[in-house]
């Protein structure tokens, strides 16, 4: 292969479109939804722990956490990458 031909071609990976802008966006709502689902599960727990199920109050509430923060990182991160890719492609020269 000539040098020149092994600098035009990309893989897959590495072509920047707005299918993937797309595609963040759409994880970064998924990741919004579950921090959502979370804040409920996690105010059963407190319901729980209020109503006399002690164990099982704490067991939600631990859950309701964990799963709030990985809510609300997979939103950060997804929404960045969507961002940032969104502001890449919209100043390449064409």
């Amino acid at each position: 292969m000539p040098p020149q031909a092994a600098l035009r071609y990309k893989t897959a990976m590495e072509k920047q479109n707005w299918r993937k802008v797309y595609a963040y966006s759409g994880l970064a709502v998924i990741g919004f939804a579950l921090a959502y689902y979370a804040t409920a599960v996690a105010t059963s727990g407190i319901a729980a722990g209020l109503l006399g199920r002690q164990d099982a109050g704490r067991d939600l509430l631990s859950t309701g956490s964990a799963a709030l923060l990985v809510g609300v990182a997979t939103m950060a991160v997804f929404g960045y990458l969507a961002l940032r890719l969104g502001w890449t492609l919209t100043r390449r020269p064409r």
